[in-house]
């Protein structure tokens, strides 16, 4: 093992700048290699049929119709582009709610830190979910830290597409959810140019251009975003982020492409939320004025495309991406422990600093003189090889996709203290590196029979991870301390997770299909080393995923997906982690916490009457229902046993009906309705003074969307509303007090294609 720490660094450098990195969304992309009939061939003599396979740009992941769903193996979920346009989305988390099985906690407004749940799972900070974008990880350590403290912007978005059965054996790690992965837009086949602005309350700014070409058999696509947004609670956000992209057809079978990404955000966002007494007072209210939140990513990433023969196409994906997140947040106490207080609020979000004291029943935050930045810093680097086969084998028709990964990540972490008034008194009171080494492989072979309508997909996947963690600095007897000689240890991990899928087209019209895999997510490596350098010997988290289900489709006006699901987790390990929050009970305790199980029932249905009726326009109503039973198993707790999970609503209620007409006018009203939530293991019902545990009520939101398209110019213009009805409601008692949902929020924009 020592070897590990010994090479984990220069790996990680060395994948990361010999591979200029990659992007791609044919990483998730199941290819037909056949050749297009004669009467399918584009029009344009100027484009070749061999571009079909080499442009990411046309090649789906999914597919928007339910016939494009036979190549998935398992329950699959896609919003295309005319679904993205016609929501207005302000974030990502608006457009993942309406989903089946997706439960998002809001935190902030406007969707920079994602928490996503998927049947019921721990929606903090997505951890349980693999959230790429175009084929990528995007978390900050994908293996050793998955949260995710960065957001692809929504308005950049070609398409997004969710795997949550077996189909996920492609991918990992952090697979027990599924697979959530971003696709974003290809350089055009024209000159292209596009732009966007939109303003409304609460300071809201979003600006965006594009401009894109191809070349003869160069393309490129270069795209600018500003946004502003104060927020209800005095978020402050300023966000600027640039990504290009360029494509190069080598041959007529063979193709390159580069994608270079840089995101910049600073925010005043806080993990402190309202007392029980102050959000009935003000739930717009926000003591942490001083905390401060800069996100810095770079991102870079390389495809390469080669089509041997008739029947293989081999690709390689290099990627890698820094991060930096130093979050500088006030200390405080929740009474009065007899410090210099820098203010105090009461109950009632009244400064009674001048008082000298407050009361200690919890309504009150004490803020203290002092800040704690949580500085960490994160690199990451891989490369992946692939391939796809299509072949026959005694009469059978199969697709054989195979490859393999490596990845290295590197993490620095330093917990800096300094005071209010002065920032630059300041000293490190914690510092620490972990490192990590993964080597993944996979094979899945789609056997085509009888009359290529029954698929059968088995799969396997094998991951393993070495890791470590070195500690420089830190408190011994209270007191910061340079350790001479450092802590450190190091573990690995090795995990087989096969798969297997299977679909049976009934007719052209209904598909049945059912699955079953293995999810798997190691362990984050600073909870299993812990601060004294010792192994807590945590399992990774395994469960069991069954799903079976249905997809129905009749003459393009209606089309549905019906799937009942089992995740039957062998382990479950309660994160220590802030985001998780009440989650836990003791930050300190973090074990194996035993077994859980999560069952129920997903419902997508979508309908357009006018299209039936041959009206002229299009009227198509979606609804998206979820009733999912989340509860502990045998545990090392027995008195939470039975137990619903913290933050899994068991009803979800997704409803979408949108109008475009000939004439250019669009609209959209939507609804969201979840269902009561416990917030912590024992599930408590009433809400604590300090806020920090207790139920959290169902609660309903309502937006809309009005537009209207001049089609002679490319312009359209647009007035959307979102939370219409000032729904007040709680979002998270994580991780520490309430976070209000957003308010309703107004605005207008203004955008053409040129």
């Amino acid at each position: 093992m020592q070897l590990v720490s010994r090479v984990a660094v220069p790996m990680v450098l060395i994948v990361f700048v010999a591979f200029p990195a990659i992007t791609h969304a044919e990483d998730a992309v199941i290819i037909d290699l056949e050749e297009e009939d004669d009467d399918e061939a584009s029009p344009d003599p100027d484009i070749r049929e061999e571009d079909t396979v080499f442009r990411p740009g046309e090649v789906e992941v999914i597919g928007d119709r339910p016939e494009d769903l036979d190549s998935v193996p398992g329950s699959a979920a896609t919003v295309t582009r005319e679904e993205l346009e016609s929501q207005a989305p302000v974030s990502g988390n608006e457009v993942l709610r309406n989903l089946p099985g997706v439960h998002v906690r809001d935190e902030e407004g406007i969707g920079l830190r994602p928490n996503i749940g998927i049947r019921g799972l721990d929606p903090s900070r997505g951890r349980t979910l693999l959230v790429l974008e175009d084929g990528v990880p995007i978390a900050l350590a994908p293996y050793g830290e998955p949260e995710l403290y960065y957001a692809p912007a929504i308005e950049r978005m070609e398409r997004i597409e969710l795997v949550k059965g077996s189909g996920s054996v492609l991918f990992g790690p952090q697979t027990i959810g599924g697979v959530l992965n971003y696709i974003t837009s290809q350089p055009p086949e024209e000159l292209t140019v596009t732009g966007e602005l939109r303003g409304g309350n609460f300071g809201y700014m979003h600006g965006r251009a594009t401009v894109g070409d191809t070349v003869g058999d160069f393309g490129y696509l270069l795209g600018v975003m500003h946004q502003r947004f104060d927020g209800a609670r005095g978020l402050n956000l300023e966000l600027t982020d640039v990504t290009g992209r360029l494509r190069y057809q080598i041959s007529d079978t063979a193709d390159v492409g580069l994608k270079l990404h840089a995101y910049d955000e600073f925010s005043n966002a806080t993990y402190l939320g309202l007392t029980t007494p102050q959000f009935e007072a003000d739930d717009r209210q926000n003591f942490a004025i001083h905390d401060e939140l800069p996100v810095r990513r770079f991102g870079v990433s390389a495809t390469y495309n080669q089509l041997l023969g008739d029947a293989v196409l081999f690709q390689t994906t290099t990627y890698g991406h820094y991060i930096s997140r130093n979050w500088n947040r006030q200390d405080f106490d929740r009474a009065d422990e007899g410090r210099d207080y820098e203010r105090i609020f009461d109950g009632d979000g009244t400064d009674i600093t001048d008082t000298g004291t407050g009361p200690d029943d919890g309504s009150a935050i004490f803020l203290r003189d002092t800040m704690g930045s949580r500085n960490r810093a994160f690199w990451i680097g891989g490369v992946e090889p692939r391939a796809t086969v299509d072949y026959d084998f005694g009469g059978v028709d199969n697709e054989l996709i195979v490859g393999a990964r490596l990845h290295g990540e590197l993490t620095d972490e330093q917990r800096v203290v300094s005071q209010v008034d002065d920032p630059h008194d300041s000293f490190i009171r914690d510092d620490e590196r972990r490192r990590g080494i993964a080597l993944a492989g996979y094979a899945q072979n789609r056997f085509m029979l009888l009359e290529e309508r029954l698929h059968v997909s088995p799969g396997l996947r094998v991951e393993s991870f070495w890791y470590d963690r070195e500690i420089f600095r830190t408190r011994v007897d209270d007191t910061p301390t340079d350790l001479d000689p450092t802590r450190m240890n190091q573990d690995h991990v090795v995990a087989l997770i096969p798969g297997i899928g299977v679909s049976y087209e009934i007719s052209d019209e209904l598909t049945v299909f059912s699955g079953a895999h293995r999810g798997f997510s190691p362990p984050r490596t600073k909870d299993a080393v812990t601060g004294d350098g010792d192994i807590l010997e945590l399992d990774a988290e395994f469960s069991i995923n069954y799903e079976l289900g249905i997809r129905a489709s009749l003459d393009e006006w209606i089309a549905t997906q019906v799937a009942g699901f089992v995740l039957d987790f062998s382990n479950q390990i309660i994160p220590p982690t802030e985001a998780g929050g009440a989650v836990s009970d003791d930050p300190g305790e973090l074990v194996n916490a035993g077994e859980t199980t999560q069952f129920g029932v997903e419902v997508d249905v979508t309908a357009d009457v006018a299209t039936l009726a041959d009206l002229g326009f299009r009227l198509p109503l979606s609804v998206a229902y979820t009733w999912v039973h989340a509860e502990f198993g045998d545990s090392w707790r027995d008195e939470i046993v039975g137990n619903r999970i913290p933050y899994a609503p068991e009803h979800r209620l997704a409803s979408n009906l949108r109008l475009e007409h000939p004439l250019g006018i669009s609209a959209q009203v939507s609804g969201l309705y979840i269902s009561e939530q416990y917030t912590d293991l024992d599930n408590t019902e009433d809400a604590s003074t300090d806020a920090l545990v207790g139920r959290i009520d169902p609660y309903f939101l309502l937006d809309a969307r009005l537009g209207y398209t001049h089609e002679p110019v490319g312009v359209t213009v647009f007035v959307a509303g979102k939370n219409l009805t000032d729904e007040r409601y709680v979002s998270s008692r994580a991780p520490r007090g309430i976070q209000p949902g957003a308010p309703r929020q107004i605005f207008g924009g203004v955008k053409g294609e040129f």
